[in-house]
């Protein structure tokens, strides 16, 4: 029978490969756990401009889109307006996914489960195709100020925008404002499921106390089983 011989090199090998694999997953541990220390940390503003920041930065790819798309087709859209102290960002992609973001905390997310809102976010993301020729490629994404809309279109080519004045929204034959009302349309079924699923987890009352009221139930913001906003 044929002896086999392990030699230190084998040995050393084998031990500096643990030690390698070790010592990654405690370095990556580390990363994970001081990702959400700082997640934790982030105030309510703070947040918003982290996930916006993703939305804009969103790739095709990982829509299951990369290799349908033309280079100047649209793939994403974020409609942006200012309010009093705050900012609301709609992002909707042309997979049906749609997210809803307020800078002062909160929104919701998901969504692509409900047929409503998939239908909904697929057609505002469509329409920013007609409204690309106005737009203007950028590399940086200031949010709008009060009672400012502002659109970034995401393509393969980069990221379009154009702003507008909330009331010029509503002068006839304003270009932009089929697009405003679309995502308008996006934020409705978007809040008509969320309506209805508070609805369903609302406790009632026992039936020997009639004149009890319903406890108001709680606002979790995301729309599905998706990570809340």
């Amino acid at each position: 029978m044929e002896k086999y011989h392990i030699y230190p090199w084998e040995v050393i090998l084998v031990i500096a490969l643990v030690a390698f694999v070790l010592y990654f997953r405690k370095k990556q541990s580390r990363q994970e756990s001081a990702a959400v220390a700082r997640k934790a940390k982030e105030t309510p503003a703070e947040t918003f401009m982290r996930l916006r920041q993703e939305s804009i930065e969103t790739p095709a790819a990982s829509l299951g889109l990369a290799g349908e798309l033309k280079p100047g087709e649209p793939y994403g859209i974020l409609m942006e307006m200012g309010i009093p102290n705050s900012v609301v960002t709609l992002a909707c992609f042309a997979n049906g996914d749609a997210r809803l973001y307020y800078k002062t905390g909160g929104g919701m997310v998901g969504g692509i489960s409900h047929e409503k809102v998939r239908k909904a976010a697929q057609e505002f993301s469509g329409l920013a195709r007609k409204a690309l020729p106005r737009m203007s490629r950028v590399t940086s994404y200031p949010v709008p100020q009060e009672d400012r809309v502002r659109f970034y279109v995401l393509t393969p080519r980069g990221v379009f925008t154009t702003e507008t004045g909330r009331e010029a929204l509503g002068e006839p034959g304003n270009e932009l404002a089929p697009l405003f009302y679309s995502g308008q349309e996006v934020v409705t079924q978007m809040r008509q499921v969320q309506e209805q699923r508070d609805m369903r987890s609302r406790p009632t009352m026992p039936s020997d106390r009639p004149g009890a009221t319903p406890a108001p139930a709680p606002a979790p913001p995301a729309l599905d089983d998706s990570t809340e906003a």
